[in-house]
Order: structure tokens, then C-alpha cells, then sequence
């Protein structure tokens, strides 16, 4: 499989456009060794070609789950195919995808996938989506559209789900902050039963706590669009910013010991709790031709 690796003094990036355009290795630079800031990519993962198994990886049209993969639009019900070990459909249709790429210059890739020709798309309206990484300095700024190209209005939202790592070398267990003014409880399949409520005090990381204190699995509404991770012991912290269309925050304390903190434009199961009548939700309607777009960016700054 043919890996795009972009470089610099401070980071090193290598994504696989074959995969989803995902990211299989982002490492920090530091006393002559390379430390993984996201999870490592396993060989198998991409020899099985199995993207949920990557570093980080893109979710388009829309993220996280669909409740029975049904949704309704415009007083139309949708039935997409499950495409997920557990029989429910979720994340995309992006991810496990070969998408084209091309270097703009050093420190500059440029991904593009269209479905608009597909004929196997697990998703009713064509769409296009474009991703720009770019490392600058101690930065990764990720960039990303998506765009109805059919001819009809489409629901639409996306996201990314980066796995960071819970040690960076010898450190102690990183320490997470986020704002947010919601949390969606849900059910036994991790979707939503009732509209965001207060934050309990035990998902509140208002103030740094262990990334690992609390097992988590939910989303987040009204996130402030910063957060940090901060690794004791290893004189290092990471910093991420978005841009408001990432309205929501999922975190996922993952069974590999890494933990999810996935920027996303709406609420899990969004198309339908729109069509519910449900508030905030996140989830945009495109007109044809219509475009919605964000960016993100990751910092690896001196701790304070």
C-alpha cells in the first residue's frame, strides 16, 4: 500500500489514501527518537485494509451511528446496509475507501474522494468530500469540505476519529480538558434516548482529569471546540482548536488503552433525532452544490 509521509523538524505524518485517506502514524520528535502521539497502525490493519483499525480516520456524509442504519428525511425513510461487526451502521461511507491524493508541496496533501459514480454508495445522495493535512511547525491542521453534488437537498455532517495515545514514552497517564454545556446519555447501543442534558460530575473534565478516569462512550453537545491532553512526565501537551461547524465532541476511552476524541458536526443518530424535531442537533442540510466545511487544528506545545 502506498503511504504519503509529510515531515518536518517537529512532527511526522503518514496517511494511506488507499485507506479512507486515514492517518496511520502521526509521531513527535524528541531527543532523536519519534514518540506516537496517535495510536500506531498495525501492519495488519493495513494489509486487511480494515480503516477502524488506523490512527485516525475521516467520518463522511455523516458520523458516528444511524439507530438500525433507518433515518428520515424530508418524509422519506432511508434503510442503509449494516456495516459494522454488530449490525449497526455507522461512521461513513468514507473511511474503508481508496481516495486520490496530491502533494502540494513539502508539508501539504490534499485527498479527495467522490462518490457521485459509485454504484455500491451506502448513502442515498452523492456527495464529495476534500481533506487538506498540513504540518506547520508544531502544528497539524487538518481541512476539510464536504459537498452535495447531486440534485436534491441531503442531510450531511462530518468528523474526524483520531485515537491519542493515554502515555507519550515513560509519562503518566495524560490528563484531558474540554468545555462543553451537554452530554447525550444514551442506551445500550451507545445512540441517544432523550435530548443533551447538564454534564454529571463524573464526564465533567471541565478541569484536567485522567483521560482514563471515567469509561466513556458519548457525545458531547456544545464543546467549546478546544481541548488539551497533557502527558506528565514527558514535558509535552497537546492543544486542538475547531472551528464552530464541530459542534459536538465524542470520547471514546477505547479497550486498546488509547483514547477517542473525535471532533464531529452533530449528535450520534443526528438525522433522526432531527427528523424528530429534536434542537441542535448539529446536522446540516445541503442544497445542491452546497458546501460545509471546517477545519482543526493540533498543537504539540511545551508543558506549562
Amino acid at each position: 500500500m502506498h503511504l504519503e509521509i509529510l515531515q518536518n523538524r517537529s512532527l511526522r505524518l503518514t496517511v494511506a489514501p488507499e485507506l479512507g485517506a486515514s492517518i496511520v502514524g502521526l509521531e513527535l520528535h524528541q531527543a532523536g527518537f519519534w514518540l506516537p502521539i496517535l495510536r500506531p497502525t498495525s501492519p495488519a490493519a493495513l494489509v486487511q485494509k480494515h480503516s477502524p483499525d488506523t490512527s485516525s480516520y475521516i467520518l463522511a456524509p455523516y458520523s458516528n451511528r444511524i439507530r438500525e442504519g433507518r433515518f428520515v428525511f424530508a418524509g422519506k425513510t432511508y434503510q442503509l446496509r449494516p456495516n459494522w461487526p454488530d449490525g449497526q451502521t455507522l461512521h461513513g461511507e468514507v473511511h474503508g475507501r481508496p481516495w486520490s491524493a496530491q502533494r502540494i508541496n513539502e508539508h501539504t496533501l490534499h485527498c479527495a474522494f467522490d462518490a457521485s459514480s459509485l454504484h455500491d454508495l451506502n448513502f442515498p445522495f452523492p456527495f464529495r468530500v476534500e481533506v487538506a493535512y498540513r504540518l506547520q511547525g508544531d502544528s497539524l491542521e487538518t481541512s476539510t469540505t464536504l459537498v452535495n453534488v447531486g440534485t436534491e437537498p441531503m442531510p450531511a455532517g462530518f468528523g474526524h476519529h483520531p485515537y491519542f495515545m493515554r502515555h507519550l514514552g515513560n509519562s503518566r497517564e495524560a490528563l484531558l480538558c474540554f468545555g462543553a454545556d451537554h452530554i447525550y446519555l444514551t442506551d445500550t447501543s451507545c445512540l441517544p434516548t432523550r435530548p443533551a442534558e447538564a454534564i454529571p460530575p463524573e464526564f465533567d473534565f471541565s478541569q484536567p482529569r485522567p483521560a482514563g478516569a471515567t469509561m466513556l462512550d458519548h457525545v458531547f453537545a456544545g464543546w467549546n471546540g478546544k481541548l488539551s491532553l497533557d502527558w506528565p512526565g514527558s514535558d509535552w501537551r497537546m492543544e486542538l482548536s475547531a472551528d464552530p461547524i464541530f459542534s459536538h465532541l465524542v470520547v471514546f476511552t477505547a479497550p486498546d488503552g488509547s483514547v477517542a476524541l473525535e471532533p464531529v458536526t452533530h449528535a450520534t443518530d443526528g438525522f433522526n433525532l432531527l427528523s424528530q424535531g429534536w434542537e441542535n442537533t448539529g446536522v446540516r442540510v445541503l442544497e445542491p452544490g452546497e458546501k460545509l466545511a471546517g477545519s482543526l487544528r493540533l498543537t504539540l506545545a511545551p508543558s506549562r
